[in-house]
């Protein structure tokens, strides 16, 4: 920084020599005899000493080897170096010598007359006034402090009853879901207190889909087919007028990967001894469903998977065989070309189609017989799920009626959905 500050000022001085020249021109007698005056001059002013050789190297002349030659015990200099810096940072636009330095001495700001003594004393009040003045600054500094808290009461206000229109809004859209839902043509099919729109658009899609394949593709077995197929199912010690037949798959369980974090696994036995591990949810209400319908119909499952992997199941929801009788698997199934599973009523030989009613996810599984069928909401894993439990009410009233099939015509009318436009 010292150096920094020599060449500054060496600068300086170099620049107003310049400037001397350029104004001023001399003959060499005239610049000989005016360097000889100056000199005589410099002689009578100014005798020489090291406190001005010293303030010479301090004003800009000094240069690296002038500052190895100072003695490093040399007090004089250093304190009028500091004070040469301090001067051109507080008062930059006086840099031409030590003499223009302001006095900073305290005796300067005591009066010495009774007029400066009045002074004095009016600069007191005046002092006292800004105190004063200050502290109204201070309470209005403290109120436009208060005013943004009060600005953020207000916006939290405003937020919160945001948030509770936000709600409100919600409730209103779901209202109105609700509401528009409610006064669906097929809302009967969901038999739950609540469904969302998406969901039951898809519902009716796909059962709608289910239908048509089977009214337009499906083309019925012969009748020797279907006595090649015919079973005789166990009956109950007490026998029940109805059937009940119960699809497995997203009916009753959901089967998962054991990522997905199963509430159950079990070990399913295949017809060689072969072992595997089957890994499944089950719908909330299926117990207490099972032991209710129990009372009611004659209870089968008929899926489209192996008989193994049903077994293992069923013996897992029933393990005393109390409410579940017997299992109809894939082997019972008619296939189709598509490789589509469909199950016939038909094969069951004791048992009448009027008394039988089968409940399952896919519309075309029961394509052979629409007016026996019961289409149900696919399950996954919604643990809020009540299909089964308000589906127990729809068979209760069905486990009275003469004929199923009537009943499911004039109830569910699937025939209708088959010719409805989905939007």
């Amino acid at each position: 920084m010292d150096n920094i500050y020599k060449f500054k000022a060496s600068s300086s001085v170099g620049h107003l020599k310049n400037l001397n020249n350029d104004k001023q021109f001399y003959s060499e007698e005239e610049t000989s005899k005016k360097e000889e005056e100056e000199k005589q001059l410099k002689k009578v002013s100014k005798p020489p000493s090291k406190m001005s050789q010293f303030s010479k190297n301090a004003t800009g002349y000094q240069t690296d080897d002038s500052d190895k030659e100072t003695p490093r015990n040399n007090k004089v200099g250093p304190s009028n170096q500091k004070v040469s810096k301090f001067r051109n940072l507080v008062n930059a636009k006086k840099i031409e010598g030590d003499n223009d330095d302001p006095n900073y001495d305290d005796d300067d700001d005591k009066p010495t007359t009774i007029q400066q003594q009045m002074q004095h004393v009016q600069q007191q009040n005046e002092d006292q006034y800004d105190i004063e003045q200050q502290a109204k600054q201070m309470q209005q500094k403290y109120a436009k402090v208060d005013k943004p808290k009060e600005s953020k009461m207000k916006h939290s206000n405003t937020q919160q009853a945001m948030d509770v229109n936000s709600d409100v809004e919600q409730m209103k859209n779901k209202q109105h879901q609700e509401g528009k839902l409610k006064n669906h043509p097929f809302r009967h099919l969901i038999y739950g207190p609540s469904i969302g729109e998406n969901s039951f658009s898809k519902f009716l899609q796909l059962t709608q889909r289910g239908l048509v394949y089977a009214k337009k593709c499906l083309k019925g077995p012969s009748d020797k087919f279907i006595k090649s197929k015919m079973v005789q199912l166990p009956e109950c010690v007490i026998v029940k007028p109805k059937t009940l037949l119960l699809d497995l798959d997203e009916t009753l369980i959901h089967s998962c990967s054991q990522r997905e974090n199963p509430q159950v696994t079990v070990t399913a036995f295949g017809d060689y001894g072969e072992e595997a591990k089957i890994h499944f949810n089950i719908r909330p209400f299926c117990a207490w469903f099972l032991q209710q319908m129990s009372q009611l119909y004659t209870i089968y499952v008929f899926t489209a998977s192996s008989s193994a992997y049903a077994n293992a199941i069923v013996n897992y929801l029933d393990p005393k065989r109390q409410w579940i009788l017997g299992i109809l698997s894939r082997g019972n199934c008619m296939e189709t070309k598509n490789g589509f599973f469909i199950k016939d009523l038909r094969i069951v030989g004791n048992k009448q189609l009027k008394d039988m009613v089968i409940v399952d996810n896919l519309a075309h599984s029961f394509g052979f017989q629409i007016e026996n069928g019961i289409p149900i909401l696919e399950w996954h894993n919604d643990q809020n799920d009540q299909e089964l439990k308000y589906l127990a009410t729809y068979l209760m009233e069905a486990a009275d009626q003469e004929d199923i099939r009537v009943f499911n015509t004039q109830r569910l009318k699937l025939d209708q959905l088959i010719e409805y436009s989905l939007e």
